[in-house]
């Protein structure tokens, strides 16, 4: 009995956080389902129209690649079918990629193989996209937490703000409610490149506190999988190069380390361009060509820097992502969105398209642009912030800021996809905000000011995260 009082007492302390992380789960339940926590199963003869990730779980389960659905022989019989004005009046499925007379996905196949084909053979159906999204917006949070708090131990002190509090701003103080509202393949896909680049975070983080062989394969192998869930986030290469040629350089192993770190990464690339080869018959080929939307997108350049215009094009996207601020109405949730404003010439080609909505991070999660003046400033500290948790902040924070500025690259930009990037920036704001305030306290330098800031902020973004996840649920 009394040894159960002590483990008793030894736990009490990780209550609040927990606590706080079942808050947030259930916040992502409740946003996923619209307010319901319901999430039905989609039975076989559902999918075709509930959901293309599951259409595409069951191509693979009978032995192809494609969807599992006909193709209307009218589509069949045009020379080309890329042609939008071609294809008036023809059934299709919206935004997938045709080919050789099959439906294809342009968009990763990791959630099929990882939740849809395991949820089907454990439930006997197939799980809606919205339970795909929240499942997978969990992982993310859940790795982001363990990230942070791993980081956080090796500052040596209690942190700048309560971690539950850090925790609640993880999870919710950002624009992941809003986005778990409407979940459908694009988000999907989204948030599992967000959980897979999270969990990278923190392998990439033990890898620092003990750079061996098995730990570098480890954080290969979520790069690798984070890569193939959004190929925009083939940037993070280049902080994998960075992390290898710093930590590596001075070690008498690292030639054996080195390549335990490419192995994975290679399986990866030659698996998915085989899967590329089979579907398009080329292994860099995800599909965009062939896509089905409102223009051809044969010879299209979705994303690219080559031009005056398209330098312009970064730097408006970049300020968008970074500074739009939510709208703020008189009604509940209080909050809104804004339409994203794009340079028709050199943005999606169709005029009568629209936009759609933006938030920016700096706007609605400003502590971020706080850790970031921090980051910068721990940077040039050099020795003086070598502990493990510091540099994986470092690096996690300036890989998030990477990704935001080569997705504000292409021509399409979308509160959706800064998921690619927030969750980064965000955890690496947390730890770097922490790591400062270790500094300024060993200074001499009173940190309650600080404290005050950092819970306000945090506070705000908790609250903004929260109201913009009703945003769509209040329109019904």
């Amino acid at each position: 009995m009394w040894r159960w009082l002590r483990e008793g007492r030894r736990l009490l302390p990780l209550l609040p956080a927990s606590f706080a992380i079942v808050l947030v789960l259930a916040a992502y339940g409740f946003y996923a389902s619209r307010g319901t926590f319901s999430f039905p199963r989609l039975m076989r003869w559902q999918v075709w129209e509930e959901s293309n990730y599951a259409t595409l779980a069951e191509g693979f389960r009978n032995g192809h690649l494609s969807l599992e659905r006909g193709v209307d022989p009218k589509l069949r019989a045009l020379p080309f079918p890329w042609d939008p004005a071609a294809r008036e009046g023809i059934f299709y499925p919206w935004d997938t990629s045709y080919y050789n007379g099959r439906f294809y996905l342009y968009f990763t196949a990791v959630p099929v193989v990882s939740f849809y084909l395991p949820f089907r053979w454990m439930a006997g159906g197939y799980p809606p996209d919205a339970l795909a999204a929240a499942v997978f917006a969990a992982w993310g949070f859940l790795a982001a937490v363990a990230f942070t708090r791993r980081a956080l131990t090796h500052l040596g002190r209690p942190p700048l703000l309560p971690f539950p509090l850090w925790v609640l701003f993880i999870g919710a103080g950002n624009a992941i409610p809003f986005v778990l509202t409407q979940s459908r393949t694009y988000e999907v896909a989204i948030i599992t490149g967000m959980a897979m680049s999270a969990t990278w975070a923190l392998a990439m983080l033990r890898f620092l506190e003990q750079p061996t062989g098995r730990r570098a394969a480890w954080c290969s192998l979520w790069l690798a999988l984070a890569i193939a869930s959004r190929p925009n986030l083939g940037v993070l290469l280049l902080t994998a190069l960075v992390v290898l040629f710093v930590e590596l350089r001075r070690r008498p192993d690292r030639l054996r380390v080195a390549t335990a770190f490419a192995a994975p990464l290679a399986v990866v690339a030659v698996v998915l361009a085989a899967y590329n080869v089979a579907r398009f018959g080329s292994p860099f080929e995800l599909g965009v060509r062939y896509q089905l939307t409102t223009v051809s997108m044969a010879d299209q350049r979705v994303c690219s820097l080559c031009t005056l215009p398209e330098v312009g094009r970064i730097i408006n996207h970049s300020l968008q992502y970074v500074f739009v601020p939510p709208a703020v109405t008189s009604e509940f949730p209080f909050v809104g969105t804004v339409l994203a404003k794009l340079d028709p010439a050199v943005s999606w080609p169709t005029p009568n398209h629209g936009t759609e909505d933006i938030v920016g991070i700096g706007a609605l999660v400003p502590l971020t642009l706080v850790g970031t003046f921090a980051a910068v400033l721990l940077a040039l500290m050099r020795g003086r912030s070598r502990s493990a948790g510091a540099r994986a902040a470092l690096y996690v924070i300036g890989s998030g800021w990477l990704v935001l500025f080569s997705l504000s690259s292409c021509w399409w930009i979308v509160t959706r996809y800064s998921l690619d990037f927030l969750l980064l920036i965000v955890i690496g704001s947390v730890v770097c905000v922490e790591a400062a305030a270790v500094h300024l306290e060993a200074a001499g330098v009173r940190i309650v000011p600080l404290r005050l800031i950092a819970g306000a902020l945090v506070c705000y973004s908790v609250a903004g995260g929260v109201l913009l996840g009703f945003v769509r649920l209040a329109e019904g």
